[in-house]
């Protein structure tokens, strides 16, 4: 295949795009917890900063190694999900903060689709200005970085850490408390940033809660991330629908990101409002065992059983549910570890990169049906791991909180005083 017109093979650039998502997976574990040591806003403003580079260098790249590197590079930056999702925690109040939560998320992943679709046009527009292929999809490209370099500037500019202010601010004014009563019981507001990043990892690895919260987006946005790759050729050969009509239908897929995402994350607040925690829990719980129904329905179906009108529907309404899972997901992520909120959204998003690897190597070496059927048996299991989680202070899906423990009970990290996650403010 082509590709800039370096000529790479397909196996090549499936290796890029591996190592891509494998750096992407290592960044979110990493960036969450970075971020509770520095504040989201300096935190987000780096990162855009310095891999706007590799997104310019891309314009340069001559073979394969050098593609290599700078997917590899690009890849660092599926980190600023989790910033948005810490930043959106600390903004908005509980009642709302799953709605918020997934729709930062859902309106990211649609604007993935529109940037495509704005390079497609850049290319077009190239083309007719006399460029041939190669020239034309190499100047295409060169816009992307110029657009995250100015959102770096805006971040930085125009944005503060949390509704209290920004991180330095916070953080002289926490130190000007412990001076004037050093046993506040406060965090240590001269710690190192490194050291709290360590600590918010540490405690939210340590968290088994967390891992169950890995476990539902592995197998929801990894899930989606799989079927966004496969379902034009599955649709093909499964429902006899040509290329271009598989793609089209993937399209309509696509376009639940909408409003799908967000729906999941109104449900997940709704559910708090009437029944707190215990109510998200029981929200994650029937979307996730949904969406795994659904795709074994999807999966089940032919084109002398369904039709294409039958296979659109079903794919719909599965896409609706993968959404609403992973609203749901990230409606119960302030509430797991609030003390390291950060540290929480690292690893419950590097585990949808995660899925995506596990599902596409299943593919490789399942095929495509037996690869979706057997992915769906799996989302179905981790939705009865939602049904082990019990929250302190809140109980779980069949068990209210213990009085004792009701004592103790957490709030999410955007209801507490103005304390960094990982104690700084």
């Amino acid at each position: 295949m082509g590709c800039g017109g370096i000529g790479i093979s397909a196996s090549d650039a499936s290796t890029t795009t591996i190592v891509s998502v494998a750096f992407t997976i290592i960044i979110r574990i990493i960036c969450g917890p970075v971020a509770d040591g520095l504040g989201v806003r300096l935190t987000y403003t780096c990162m855009l900063i310095v891999l706007c580079i590799p997104g310019f260098l891309a314009v340069f790249v001559q073979d394969f190694g050098q593609l290599l590197v700078v997917r590899a590079l690009i890849g660092l930056i599926g980190g600023s999900f989790v910033l948005t999702q810490l930043w959106t925690t600390l903004m908005f109040h509980s009642n709302i903060v799953g709605l918020a939560n997934a729709t930062t998320a859902g309106w990211g992943n649609l604007g993935g689709g529109a940037a495509l679709v704005v390079i497609a046009l850049c290319f077009g527009g190239f083309k007719s200005s006399g460029y041939d292929n190669n020239t034309a999809w190499r100047a295409s490209l060169a816009w992307p970085p110029c657009v995250v370099f100015l959102t770096g500037f805006a971040i930085y500019f125009l944005s503060d850490d949390c509704p209290y202010g920004n991180y330095t601010e916070l953080k002289k004014r926490k130190a000007e408390q412990v001076s004037d009563d050093p046993d506040d019981g406060g965090g240590d507001p001269t710690a190192e940033p490194a050291s709290i990043a360590g600590r918010s990892l540490k405690i939210a690895a340590s968290n088994w809660r967390v891992w169950i919260l890995f476990t539902t987006y592995m197998f929801s946005f990894g899930l989606e991330l799989v079927v966004n790759g496969q379902i034009s050729l599955y649709l093909s050969t499964a429902f006899a629908m040509s290329q271009q009509e598989g793609a089209l239908v993937g399209g309509c897929f696509g376009l639940t990101n909408l409003f799908a995402r967000s729906f999941g994350g109104w449900m997940s607040d709704y559910a708090y409002k009437r029944w707190s925690v215990r109510g998200r829990i029981w929200s994650l719980f029937l979307q996730t065992i949904m969406e795994g129904i659904l795709m074994l329905i999807f999966t089940h179906g032919t084109y002398e059983t369904y039709g294409p009108g039958g296979a659109l529907a079903v794919l719909i309404f599965w896409g609706i549910t993968v959404q609403a899972t992973e609203g749901g997901t990230y409606g119960l992520v302030p509430f797991v570890e609030p003390s390291a909120v950060g540290g929480v959204a690292g690893i419950v998003g590097a585990g949808g990169n995660t899925g995506a690897l596990v599902g596409n190597t299943m593919v490789k070496y399942m095929k495509v049906r037996p690869a979706f059927a057997g992915l769906g048996w799996l989302t179905i299991c981790a939705g009865f791991l939602v049904a082990l989680i019990h929250m302190p202070g809140h109980g779980s899906m069949f068990c209210a909180a213990d009085p004792i423990e009701e004592k103790k009970d957490e709030k999410p990290a955007q209801q507490q005083q103005p304390q960094q996650q990982g104690g700084q403010y």
